[in-house]
């Protein structure tokens, strides 16, 4: 997705930053992604999972990561809808054989955005 303006444009970086972070399972680009309250909810094949955030983070950079495994980089912005200091990110997020649908809420906080909270499914 292009960005359209400054404010999308950051939004952007902030979700590649959580793409990268937990693909390469790094802990200081997730930390910039989200803000530390941030909660992750969704549907894991039918299983419900309800995470805080630091939860989520051990979650993702546990090793082996996506990348020590050797799975395709396979993660794609597909929609940003921002008003004022909020936004919705809708994101294709490819884990091994799995493809998550995520549905990221972003806040500008102090004049940074920041993922505040997750929903995903498969």
């Amino acid at each position: 997705m292009i960005a359209t303006d400054a404010d999308t444009q950051r939004i952007t970086e902030i979700i590649n930053l959580y793409f990268k972070g937990s693909y390469y399972g790094n802990t200081e680009q997730l930390k910039q992604a989200f803000h530390p309250e941030a909660h992750v909810t969704g549907s894991l094949n039918g299983k419900i999972c309800d995470w805080t955030c630091t939860e989520f983070m051990a979650r993702v950079t546990t090793m082996p990561t996506s990348a020590n495994k050797g799975e395709k980089y396979d993660k794609e912005i597909l929609l940003i809808d921002k008003t004022n200091d909020a936004a919705i990110v809708k994101a294709r997020v490819a884990v091994g054989d799995l493809v998550f649908t995520d549905y990221i809420t972003l806040l500008k906080i102090n004049n940074q955005w920041m993922i505040r909270n997750k929903i995903f499914t498969n």
